[in-house]
């Protein structure tokens, strides 16, 4: 069996408030990331998570819009990796996962087909950008050197994963109290290799009111 998380118990403090839940036509940036996986053959069921002052707003919106794969709304932890964490508890042990940012509602149904094709064989895909800017390590205002950027890439959500795997990252993650940015890292700590593919220049994620602006553009 398939399914998505979508995570999305950020505070968005760099943003200024929650971005996952601004609105964009009249819904919430959410609830397009939540469609597309809804209308997904692929993916059975969906699990979201959100601070626990969200759980109602969620639970109302899925209703209202019938979004009938959303299994369940739990209430995220303190960082993102307990968050996803929270939600690892309610997977079986096979199974594959992908996990989303809810800030990115630009990804397509071809993304979810190549991602879970890859993970069935690789047990894990991750979305890749490469990096197009020229890179300097900066250090007071100075540039200390340039950095080859022929190997250099920007990851994107969703990322996917075999469930059994990505259990065992998170447990010994777990019990060496490391924290990572991305599930990915996690893996690739247990000494697996993270397989990628083709990122979509349209996937965007939202950051700051530019970032929001173009998606409104867009959707």
């Amino acid at each position: 069996m398939n399914f998505a998380v979508i995570l999305a118990a950020g505070k968005g403090k760099r943003f200024g408030k929650e971005k996952q839940f601004v609105l964009i036509k009249n819904k919430p940036v959410i609830y397009y990331s939540i469609l597309k996986f809804n209308k997904s053959p692929i993916v059975q069921k969906i699990i979201i998570v959100v601070s626990k002052d969200r759980v109602q707003y969620l639970k109302n919106m899925i209703k209202k819009y019938n979004l009938s794969k959303v299994s369940s709304v739990i209430v995220g932890g303190i960082a993102r990796q307990d968050s996803m964490r929270n939600a690892l508890e309610l997977l079986p042990e096979k199974g594959y996962v992908v996990i989303h940012d809810a800030a990115r509602p630009l990804f397509s149904e071809t993304l979810i087909r190549q991602g879970f094709n890859f993970a069935e064989k690789f047990q894990t895909c991750i979305p890749v950008i490469p990096i197009q800017d020229t890179i300097k390590k900066v250090k007071n205002s100075i540039v200390i050197k340039t950095i080859n950027r022929s190997d250099l890439y920007c990851i994107q959500t969703p990322q996917f994963y075999e469930i059994r795997l990505l259990k065992k990252a998170y447990n010994k993650a777990c019990q060496v109290n490391y924290y990572a940015t991305d599930d990915a890292n996690l893996v690739e700590q247990v000494g697996f290799k993270v397989h990628t593919i083709p990122g979509q220049k349209q996937n965007i994620k939202i950051t700051d009111t530019e970032d929001l602006e173009l998606i409104k553009a867009l959707i």
